[in-house]
């Protein structure tokens, strides 16, 4: 999908008022629009693959950790069970979530990298639209910001 496509479809989600998450969509199979944050996932990791500008990595990050939360469990995306956040890019993640004010954010995110992921999952399962909310707010503060696409990653 285009990234043009990408907006027309959170617009369309912010004009229905639904909220979206990153494993389940919308919960309506049959919402085209759904998907779209798993969307931004494979765009971001397929044309924006290395060298992402602090905000683009923090949101790439937050997706991630919101679909690995889901499907595996926390502990995957902490242990960086798929190679695409080691603790550097964490940290950098949470440095990124505390200047900008997402701290609803930051505080459950900096408990899995400091203490401890249980009630991580649970945390998650009740804040769906604290993470649309972020997610909608990086998305149209750098809606011009995005950089030139990289060579297509055929690893992602």
């Amino acid at each position: 999908m285009e990234l043009d496509q990408l907006y027309e479809s959170i617009q369309n989600l912010k004009s229905k008022g639904a909220v979206a998450d990153t494993y389940g969509g919308t919960g309506d199979p049959g919402d085209p629009d759904g998907a779209v944050l798993t969307e931004f996932i494979e765009y971001i990791n397929v044309w924006h693959a290395q060298n992402r500008p602090d905000w683009l990595e923090a949101l790439y990050q937050v997706l991630a950790w919101q679909f690995e939360t889901f499907h595996e469990g926390a502990d995957g995306y902490y242990e960086n069970f798929y190679g695409d956040s080691p603790r550097e890019i964490q940290v950098k993640t949470v440095d990124f979530l505390e200047k900008n004010g997402y701290l609803e954010l930051a505080a459950p995110y900096r408990q899995g990298m400091d203490s401890t992921v249980q009630g991580i999952s649970e945390w998650m399962d009740e804040h769906l639209e604290t993470v649309w909310r972020f997610c909608l707010d990086i998305l149209e503060k750098h809606r011009s910001d995005w950089p030139e696409p990289e060579e297509r990653n055929e690893n992602g």
